[in-house]
């Protein structure tokens, strides 16, 4: 199964790419485990490319 994953940032598209479960592992699984197999690849992908940096700001 290949799974088009689109990152957007304040409404415009910054990152695509395509990630990928082997067919074999997803062969006996129900519907619904196939949907939280799918939602965990992309979580992982997403762990892996972004980070947010961020510091608080004083008035001066």
């Amino acid at each position: 199964m290949k799974i088009k994953v689109c990152l957007s940032v304040d409404g415009q598209e910054v990152k695509e790419d395509v990630v990928e479960i082997d067919d074999d592992k997803l062969a006996e699984l129900s519907e619904e485990e196939v949907a939280a197999a799918a939602e965990a690849v992309v979580r992982r992908w997403a762990d892996r490319k972004l980070s947010i940096a961020w510091e608080v700001v004083q008035p001066e």
